[in-house]
């Protein structure tokens, strides 16, 4: 009998291994990156934790991250892309940009005062915005169809951050599983969306006076409509819905630079001006 009992423990473990992670390690990992959100901490790796996590499986635990997070009061105000740029892409090991939500308590106004002590590591991107006017709950076909959908664009810092607490070690698919690294973001004046070709934008962006980053709008995928249409698609395809209003913003104009104390004027030509600062 106990030789009969250890061979079927033997045989449960092994299909665990086979099918990468037991149920309740999922749920350890999530619970993990909710705790280290709420108490601004680095969490392990979910790639550590989960042998073979595929960038599928990433996305799955991301929904479910959002859930969780929903659960504690946060609610969904748009969505954002990173590693739009192929080299970031080849550091990170995936084949695509990544998409995740962005938390409506994350955003931020102009002449925003940023608390860099609610950063485990600040990061920052220059960005194009978009405000959704219609409801989206279908893939959108073209370019065409997508400009009737957008109400306004609008100048964007994102302030992303990397909790994570393995650096050398981190995936694509880590990144994924965490929302894409969001947490605050900065929404500067809109403008409507017929005033505009968002791909004619650039930016410079000072820190204390001196220039701090430059870009371009094309850096995002090298068009932004269509790194907005690749963007909401994909939104759709993992089963989000893009509400009126919500804000969408389509990857970095330049560097993704780690944050410093200071005051940031950032020029958008135009699109506009957006100021803050971080202490």
């Amino acid at each position: 009998m106990k030789r009969c009992v250890v061979m079927v423990s033997l045989v449960i473990l092994a299909l665990c291994l086979t099918a990468g992670i037991a149920p309740a390690t999922e749920e350890a990992v999530i619970n993990a990156i909710v705790e280290a959100r709420l108490a601004v901490k680095q969490f392990d790796l979910p790639s550590a934790k989960i042998p073979g996590l595929t960038e599928e499986k990433a996305y799955e635990l991301q929904r479910k991250l959002a859930k969780a997070l929903i659960a504690k009061g946060y609610t969904i105000g748009g969505f954002k892309a990173g590693l739009t740029s192929e080299p970031g892409q080849k550091k990170f090991g995936v084949s695509a940009p990544l998409l995740g939500p962005l938390f409506k308590g994350g955003q931020l106004g102009p002449d925003a005062v940023v608390d860099s002590k609610q950063f485990v590591r600040l990061f920052m991107e220059n960005e194009v915005g978009y405000v959704v006017g219609t409801k989206i709950d279908k893939p959108v076909p073209d370019v065409t169809a997508l400009k009737k959908l957008i109400k306004e664009f609008f100048p964007a810092v994102e302030l992303p951050d990397l909790r994570f607490g393995d650096m050398k070690n981190l995936k694509g698919t880590d990144i994924i599983v965490d929302a894409v690294g969001c947490a605050q973001y900065i929404v500067g004046k809109p403008m409507p969306a017929d005033k505009l070709d968002p791909n004619d934008v650039v930016v410079t962006m000072t820190l204390d006076g001196k220039e701090f980053n430059k870009g371009k709008a094309r850096d995002a995928l090298g068009d932004q409509w269509k790194a907005l249409l690749w963007l909401v698609n994909g939104v759709v395809a993992q089963g989000w819905t893009i509400e009126p209003g919500q804000v969408i913003i389509t990857g970095a104009l330049g560097n993704m630079l780690p944050g410093k104390p200071g005051k940031y004027e950032a020029d958008y030509g135009p699109l506009g001006k957006l100021s803050f600062t971080v202490k």
